[in-house]
């Protein structure tokens, strides 16, 4: 079974402008290459409060409830805030996930000329067309796993997707924005009866006009991982679109990928990192740090990255099942700060 992660679609209402979420550099000293230890040496992110109860209105055993739960443990382990579940978002990502699989298709806008299970566009239009109104911004995130034979089961493929999209920067920068709703599909062709022989995990969020999203403080500096993170992702072999236009990700594969944020509106910028593998001692050589001034998707009004964002990625896969210790140095609105925190890849 192979997958896809196809890129984030961010839409904001208020502007009224769709852009594909540029899914994945900036001309300022980074990299990490060398084998010298990180200069700089700084307290690692405080330990996040433990998770609250969140309602859980998802079937027990459900790949969505384990969608859910492990997208806001994510979260809230890196200081992003919870998602509400909401039954509205939950509808629109079911349709949206049945609308490609019996139509085999794979992508973030729907045809009215093909005419089964179609009901918008667009995520907003979709969103809205279950009733969520008012939206001030919407996400539309999806992996589908493509089979040669009809997927009976999807157990599993639920986690396996966020644990993938969670290392694929587009993907990445979608998941730990400030939405506050998420709606959430895990769908097969046995869910329809007919169509393509994949799965989709298919995934909307979401926030109202009239509350907004939500917002780190304004001396905040997020990443994930975080200090104490487990399971990250070793490898992106296959994101649309590409972080690295015309290179062939299945062929060259990158490695772990980590995002930066601080809060929207504020100015990010970066001055070095370091990936440390701390069993070898050895730094990964990194790929130039991606921020708003040199992300090749953009500039776009919504979904590439913004001022204050921003992501650096290892050049090739590392070590499975290993802590690798990671040093950020950079300014916030022209306030430095140092972050250095340890994850640890998945097996």
């Amino acid at each position: 079974m192979n997958y896809r992660l196809f890129a984030s679609l961010i839409q904001q209402s208020r502007s009224g402008l769709v852009a594909a979420a540029a899914t994945l550099l900036l001309a300022a000293c980074g990299g990490g290459g060398s084998d010298a230890p990180p200069v700089a040496v700084a307290t690692a992110t405080p330990a996040p409060a433990a998770v609250p109860d969140v309602p859980q209105p998802y079937l027990a055993g459900s790949e969505e409830l384990a969608v859910y739960t492990l997208l806001n443990a994510e979260r809230n382990r890196c200081g992003f805030g919870l998602l509400a579940a909401n039954a509205q978002l939950d509808a629109a990502a079911r349709s949206h996930a049945d609308y490609q699989i019996i139509n085999s298709r794979n992508s973030h806008l729907e045809d009215p000329r093909v005419a089964e299970g179609f009901t918008g566009v667009d995520p907003e239009t979709r969103v809205r067309a279950q009733g969520y109104t008012n939206a001030g911004g919407v996400t539309d995130e999806f992996a589908f796993f493509t089979s040669t034979s009809p997927i009976t089961s999807v157990r599993g493929l639920g986690v396996r997707a966020i644990r993938l999209l969670l290392n694929a920067p587009y993907h990445l920068n979608g998941l730990m924005s400030g939405f506050r709703d998420v709606g959430i599909a895990v769908r097969s062709g046995a869910d329809t009866g007919r169509g393509a022989n994949g799965a989709f995990v298919q995934l909307n969020a979401a926030y109202k006009a009239n509350v907004g999203p939500q917002q780190l403080g304004a001396t905040d500096v997020r990443t994930y991982p975080c200090e104490g993170a487990t399971d990250i992702g070793r490898s992106l072999s296959n994101e649309s679109p590409n972080p690295v236009p015309g290179r062939d990700l299945e062929a060259n594969p990158l490695g772990s990928a980590v995002y930066i944020a601080v809060r929207e509106g504020n100015s990010l910028g970066i001055t070095s990192a370091f990936i440390r593998n701390s069993v070898t001692g050895l730094n990964a050589i990194l790929r130039v740090p991606v921020t708003a001034a040199n992300d090749p998707y953009g500039p776009c009004a919504a979904g590439c990255f913004k001022s204050h964002q921003a992501y650096i990625v290892a050049d090739s896969p590392l070590q499975a099942n290993t802590p690798h210790v990671v040093t950020i140095t950079g300014t916030n609105n022209g306030a430095a700060f140092s972050r250095t925190f340890t994850f640890t890849t998945e097996s």
